[in-house]
């Protein structure tokens, strides 16, 4: 039987498995989502018979209509065009393409007559539905429970991405794949120096990790990082000037092992208009261990189907960000801006209400945790010699964990955080 070549995404899913049995039941999306027919009809056919049986399968296409034929079939099967790896890749990118075809279907249906309030909501319902969809919702209870046993008796220890700061590890015991966390500060009180702290120790454990700087450029970002890594002051190096021979080596070797991290995966993004669509993107690459995307911050980030208020918008936004993190197994860290609110209380810690549109990004976060810094508010409480800030991280919303304060020290000429020893 001739292999058939340049195959479609729906054809190399097929194919998939048809050359690896073992991927049927790792098989996430329902036949209907297939936009070739003949292809959902063989899926069908596979999930309903529970196996991959190549004797039987050649059987039915010869004896059924309005089915795959034979040639076809064994074109698949012998095709060298498939990649195991891509699996999950591929059935992401016919979910998402299913997800287009279904709401321009939806709102299709309501252009054909003229449309009530009642109608409009019922439209808005259904498209949430769709857009709400992802590899975990529209997998079976089987696939779940079969998931949910192996990872229940695998020898493999869970996943958990560690911040690199100890006291903060102890607290929330680390990131977990399909995670939304918020990280909320008033400006200035550090929160962009604590995501490239924890950016750089992620990365240095093997993580792939993309940093979306929406406020700064990569230029000023960079700097920023290989001074934290380096111990040399920030200004010295935005200055040149001062700048001894032994902190001119830990500036190169601070370059080199930023450098090393292109390998695993290591992007600073700073384009000035960037949307949910572009975060999504940059999670679907393919990478050995989970995905990591820093965004700073999420106030910035532009809806990719602006409305006029601008707090739906970013409630659309926190919402597919959630949905980003679930389908593409990784972990989102967003930066969050505070409401000036804040500095009308004696008390000017942070709280949940703070947030900038909180109902929605609170609700969305599977952790949120904010920094305060009583020198903030107060100069004379200002160590200017040292430069050292004593900083609180409360998580305040855990859903996974507990919640609590932790102690940190902000080492501010060198953009450095380190954990508050007792």
């Amino acid at each position: 039987m001739n292999k058939v070549f340049n195959l479609t995404t729906d054809e190399s899913i097929l194919a998939n498995i048809l050359q690896n049995h073992d991927l049927l039941e790792k098989l996430k999306i329902r036949p209907d989502m297939f936009q070739d027919k003949m292809v959902a009809s063989v899926i069908d056919y596979l999930l309903t018979e529970g196996k991959v049986d190549l004797k039987e399968l050649y059987y039915k296409a010869r004896n059924t209509d309005n089915f795959m034929n034979v040639e076809r079939i064994g074109g698949l099967y012998n095709s060298d065009e498939v990649i195991k790896g891509l699996f999950m890749q591929e059935q992401r990118e016919v979910l998402e393409e299913y997800k287009k075809r279904a709401i321009n279907d939806i709102t299709k249906d309501f252009q054909k007559s003229s449309m009530t309030e009642k109608d409009r909501l019922y439209m808005q319902d259904e498209i949430r539905k769709v857009e709400e969809l992802n590899i975990r919702t529209v997998n079976t209870l089987k696939n779940q429970l079969i998931e949910f046993v192996d990872n229940f008796l695998s020898d493999d220890p869970k996943t958990f991405i560690k911040s690199g700061l100890e006291n903060v590890d102890k607290q929330i015991i680390g990131f977990e794949p399909t995670q939304l966390i918020i990280l909320g500060a008033r400006p200035g009180a550090g929160k962009t120096a604590i995501a490239l702290n924890m950016m750089y120790n992620i990365a240095r454990n093997g993580y792939p990790v993309t940093f979306f700087s929406l406020e700064t450029t990569d230029q000023k970002i960079l700097e920023r990082l290989i001074s934290s890594t380096s111990n040399v002051p920030s200004l010295k190096i935005v200055q040149k000037t001062d700048i001894t021979d032994d902190e001119a080596n830990r500036v190169m070797k601070s370059v080199d092992k930023i450098n090393g991290f292109h390998e695993t995966g290591f992007e600073i993004v700073d384009k000035g208009y960037v949307t949910q669509q572009d975060v999504r993107q940059a999670t679907m690459k393919q990478y050995d261990k989970p995905h990591v995307v820093f965004i700073d911050y999420l106030q910035l980030l532009n809806s990719d189907k602006p409305q006029q208020d601008r707090r739906l918008d970013v409630e659309k936004i926190s919402r597919d960000l959630k949905l980003i993190a679930k389908e593409n197994n990784c972990v989102i860290i967003a930066l969050s801006q505070l409401s000036r609110g804040v500095e009308g209380r004696q008390d000017k810690r942070p709280m949940l209400s703070d947030l900038r549109e909180s109902g929605s990004i609170e609700q969305d976060a599977n952790m949120v945790m904010f920094l305060y810094r009583e020198d903030y508010y107060d100069e004379s409480l200002q160590d200017k010699e040292t430069g050292i800030s004593e900083i609180e991280c409360n998580v305040a919303k855990n859903r996974d964990g507990m919640v609590g304060m932790v102690p940190l020290n902000f080492h501010k000429f060198t953009q450095k955080f380190t954990s508050k020893v007792f």
